[in-house]
């Protein structure tokens, strides 16, 4: 039994330490993320996102010492920190961690579920489909991939060009910089879209936004074919499924791994330690145990067993010696 003990011990920690390290890589991306200038594809998203994910590692990479200290303590029954109430702590945490990738992963998934749809169906617009509504993901994308467009195209590019390599690589080619820049006329760039062909315009995008033309009851594409996104909205989503799908990979992945780590805990929990020979006698009733009670120390006894009499004895006889000799003489 105290080997399948050891061995069920060893499991949980080589899982926290498979943990650890995920956590710790989602750390160092978090902090790569806040502390670069590659995130102009959505600034905003991507710092709260990294903020969350940043906070998350480092409660992931506690929850895991946690859980080591706890398994090495496993068969302390005394003190405030014993085993089982680490051990305890740890479990609570873990299967609320559990709950949020499991909603995680579900949403996750369904998101993946309407961008397949989506593109798998592009092609049937004009014949069995008369458009394809945004989904709530491209309802939150859109504006802001319209917004980082207009502003990159006259302003930002090439001094932080992340943005329009992302469009050059995934867009129309008659979106993109070497097509529809007039150079670094900010208000020409924005405002005017004269002589710029099918490239997309900023006004008739931001009234066609406000409009909600992209909702399924008010869906216009003429309006929305002067928005970026709506010109890239297809390679848009392809590029998203492609980035998504090996994190829904790591998401089932991580909910494995606690799902094992949950049933690992529960058995160190339960875990007993075997009795000796000597404690099975007793609870069987072959042997009574005895208890050795600590005698007082008689009075007169100082600290470690001195008599304090006999500390003091040599003065008190010969005091009585000096008063009998002196009885003699008298």
């Amino acid at each position: 039994m105290s080997r399948l003990n050891a061995s069920i011990k060893c499991g949980l920690m080589l899982a926290n330490v498979v943990l650890a390290l995920i956590s710790l890589i989602v750390v160092i991306a978090a902090g790569m993320v806040l502390s670069g200038s590659w995130d102009d594809f959505d600034a905003e998203t991507f710092s709260t996102f990294s903020t969350w994910a940043l906070l998350i590692g480092g409660i992931l990479l506690t929850l895991t010492v946690v859980g080591c200290l706890g398994a090495i303590n496993q068969i302390e029954r005394t003190g405030c920190f014993t085993g089982r109430k680490l051990l305890g702590i740890y479990l609570i945490f873990v299967i609320t961690l559990l709950i949020l990738m499991i909603r995680l992963g579900v949403e996750g998934s369904q998101t993946l579920d309407s961008i397949e749809w989506t593109l798998a169906n592009k092609d049937s617009i004009g014949s069995t489909l008369t458009h394809i509504p945004y989904d709530k993901l491209e309802k939150i994308i859109a504006p802001k991939f319209n917004t980082n467009y207009f502003n990159d195209l006259c302003t930002e590019f090439p001094k932080s060009g992340w943005f329009f390599k992302y469009v050059d690589e995934h867009c129309p080619t008659s979106m993109t910089y070497g097509s529809c820049s007039l150079g670094n006329n900010w208000e020409t760039c924005n405002t005017d879209a004269s002589g710029r062909g099918s490239c997309p315009k900023e006004n008739a995008c931001d009234n066609a936004m406000e409009n909600n033309a992209y909702k399924d009851e008010s869906y216009s594409d003429t309006a929305l074919q002067n928005c970026a996104y709506h010109e890239c909205r297809y390679g848009t989503l392809k590029y998203v499924h492609d980035e998504m799908g090996p994190v829904q990979d790591i998401i089932k992945f991580v909910v494995y791994v606690l799902l094992a780590m949950i049933f690992l805990t529960g058995l160190l929990i339960c875990y007993n330690p075997q009795d000796d020979v000597s404690q099975q006698l007793v609870k069987t009733g072959v042997m009574v145990e005895t208890r050795k009670v600590k005698k007082p120390e008689p009075r007169g006894l100082g600290p470690g067993g001195v008599d304090r009499r006999k500390s003091t004895g040599n003065h008190g006889s010969g005091g009585r010696q000096r008063m009998s000799n002196s009885g003699n003489r008298v």
